[in-house]
C-alpha cells in the first residue's frame, strides 16, 4: 500500500520556509532557478532539516540530445547534491515526431550518463513524461535499471482521450519514482498544460490516486501549481 508524501515547488530559502509552515512533507527544488538555488541554499536547507523535510528536484526544461542543453543539466544535478534529492526529474521528449533514429540513439545513451551522474551525485534520474505513452519508455528503462519515471498527471491528459497516468502507472509500478500533480482541460498539443489547481480542471483523480495507493512504498507527489494555491 503506498504512503503519500507531498510537497511543493521551490526555489529559495522561502519557498521552502512556506512549504514548511503549511506541513509539506518535502520540497521540489526548481533548478532552471539554478542561481538562487545556489545562493540561498544553506537557507533552504536549514529550513528543511527544522521541519523534518526532504528534497527532490526538477532538471532545467532542456533537451539530453543536445550538447548545451545536456551541459547545463548535469551541471544542475552536481549543484543538487548537497540536498541529497531523492529524484533528479528531466523531459527526455521520447515520442517527438522528429526523433530519428539517430536522435533517439543520442538520447538513449545521454539517459544513462545523466542516470550515472546521478547515481555519483546520491539521487536517482526520474523520467517525466509530456506527449508520450507508457510503451515510449520500454527502451530507456530497459536499458538504465536505475532509471525510474516521473508520472506528470497533468500531461498525461493531453493528447489522448483518457487520462494516460494509470497506464503508466499499471505498466511500470516498479519504476514509479515521483509523481507531478495538477489539473488541465485537456488539449492538442503539451503546451495546452494550465497547471490548475485540482478541482479546476476535467481530470478525473480518483482512479489515479487508487492506482497510486496500489504501489508499494512512499509515493512522493509534488503540486505542481503555485505553491500558495496548494495549501
Amino acid at each position: 500500500m503506498g504512503e503519500f508524501r507531498f510537497g511543493g515547488q521551490a526555489a529559495g530559502a522561502e519557498g521552502v520556509e512556506f512549504l514548511a509552515a503549511n506541513g509539506f512533507d518535502f520540497a521540489d527544488i526548481n533548478l532552471n532557478e539554478l542561481e538562487k538555488v545556489e545562493a540561498e541554499a544553506e537557507g533552504m536547507l536549514a529550513a528543511a532539516s527544522g521541519a523534518g523535510m526532504f528534497f527532490v528536484a526538477h532538471a532545467p526544461d532542456k533537451r539530453v540530445d543536445d550538447d548545451e542543453g545536456l551541459a547545463e543539466i548535469s551541471a544542475a544535478i552536481r549543484a543538487a547534491a548537497p540536498f541529497r534529492p531523492r529524484t533528479v526529474t528531466v523531459h527526455p521528449i521520447l515520442a517527438s515526431p522528429s526523433n530519428t533514429p539517430e536522435i533517439m540513439e543520442r538520447k538513449l545513451r545521454e539517459i544513462g550518463t545523466l542516470s550515472r551522474l546521478a547515481m555519483e551525485n546520491g539521487t536517482r534520474l526520474s523520467l517525466e513524461n509530456t506527449a508520450e505513452a507508457a510503451p515510449d519508455f520500454s527502451q530507456a528503462l530497459a536499458a538504465w535499471p536505475d532509471v525510474v519515471l516521473t508520472v506528470d498527471v497533468g500531461h498525461s491528459e493531453l493528447l489522448s482521450e483518457q487520462n494516460k497516468a494509470v497506464s503508466f502507472i499499471e505498466a511500470w509500478p516498479d519504476r514509479i519514482g515521483h509523481v507531478h500533480m495538477h489539473d488541465n482541460i485537456g488539449g492538442d498539443t503539451y503546451y495546452e498544460d494550465l497547471h490548475l489547481p485540482l478541482g479546476e480542471g476535467q481530470i478525473d483523480f480518483a482512479p489515479i490516486m487508487r492506482a497510486l495507493a496500489g504501489l508499494d512504498g512512499e509515493v512522493t507527489i509534488t503540486f505542481e501549481m503555485p505553491r500558495q494555491k496548494a495549501v
